[in-house]
């Protein structure tokens, strides 16, 4: 009898640490969180290279349409350097917060910049992807114009006499 009773316990306590475990959420889960370290340095690479037309691949909302950025003006300029500083999962972990810090250049001007870009990364159940719900960074709104002088600043020399 004494034996009995323990395995019914033995057994019931497998089931409860099973339960409490579940491996197949949690392995779920951890496929889920590499699918995004892939997808974030995926996008990474096309923004650092320029590949802006292939980085909007990755542009969905929710919830609305799409802002599809102007890929002529994204084009006008140059990354230089992008790292990812910080990437935050939500406890349900089908949302991330990136932190990217870019540098950039514009080649009309040479006019350099820099930009913490703020990312929202959600897991879509349905596709089984990771998307950016966020808009893609603009780099004009990061750009210093030079200032521009009045006609008053301006002087004329002439050489001879």
């Amino acid at each position: 009898m004494k034996i009995a009773f323990r395995s019914v316990i033995f057994l019931a306590l497998g089931i409860v640490l099973l339960t409490a475990c579940n491996p197949v959420k949690k392995l779920q889960n951890q496929e889920r969180m590499v699918q995004l370290q892939s997808v974030v340095d995926s996008y990474r690479k096309l923004m650092r290279w320029g590949y802006f037309d292939q980085a909007v691949q990755y542009l969905k909302v929710q919830e609305g349409q799409v802002v599809v950025p102007d890929l002529e003006k994204l084009a006008r300029y140059k990354v230089t350097n992008y790292s990812i500083a910080e990437q935050v999962i939500s406890e349900s972990e089908f949302e991330a917060i990136v932190i990217a810090y870019i540098d950039f250049y514009s080649v009309d001007t040479g006019i350099a910049g820099s930009v913490r870009d703020e990312q929202l990364w959600w897991f879509d159940p349905e596709t089984k992807r990771w998307s950016l719900g966020s808009p893609m960074v603009n780099f004009a709104d990061y750009v210093r114009q030079p200032e521009s002088r009045g006609s008053g600043d301006r002087r004329v020399e002439s050489i001879g006499p």
